[in-house]
């Protein structure tokens, strides 16, 4: 979903495939997703069995991976017929998807996307440098959600696209 407000294109990504109404209020501890497009801390054991609390970089690390997707198995807005990337992502568990992805991004560099995504996957493959810094071992993810914001995502967006000018580049 999106829309204009005060100049600015604002949109909002949402997955509801294993949604569910609780009567208490969510700790966060949950874990729901489709697994090829979440956080790599959350395909972690421990994220599985719900030792690890959702926050807010989980949700901007799975729209990476999502744009990432798009980027490398869609051309022209119609999936590949052949030669789909990251179709083994979609065939193993957790932790196995998360080794996929982790090796993924040391390879980063030999990936290729579609033609009509050259320049989204620009802006995916800025924000999957984060991903990688902020996976290591001694790495510390901000705490505070605006600066994860500002470092994962919209350093990496092009000014003209942050200016609501979608049609200028």
């Amino acid at each position: 979903m999106g829309y204009r407000l005060g100049g600015q294109f604002i949109s909002v990504l949402n997955d509801f495939d294993l949604s569910s109404i609780k009567q208490h209020g969510p700790r966060g501890f949950e874990r729901t997703g489709t697994v090829p497009f979440m956080a790599l801390d959350l395909l972690m054991p421990e994220a599985i069995a719900g030792e690890v609390e959702h926050l807010y970089y989980h949700d901007a690390e799975s729209f990476i991976w999502v744009l990432t997707w798009i980027c490398l198995r869609y051309e022209g807005g119609k999936l590949l017929s052949i030669g789909r990337p990251l179709d083994k992502w979609l065939t193993v568990d957790a932790m196995g998807c998360y080794e996929k992805k982790t090796s993924f991004l040391a390879m980063l560099r030999r990936m290729h996307p579609t033609r009509s995504h050259e320049e989204n996957f620009k802006v995916a493959k800025g924000c999957l440098t984060v991903i990688h810094k902020y996976t290591g071992p001694f790495a510390s993810v901000p705490a505070d959600d605006e600066e994860v914001f500002l470092i994962w995502l919209q350093n990496h967006v092009p000014g003209f696209v942050r200016e609501g000018n979608l049609l200028c580049g």
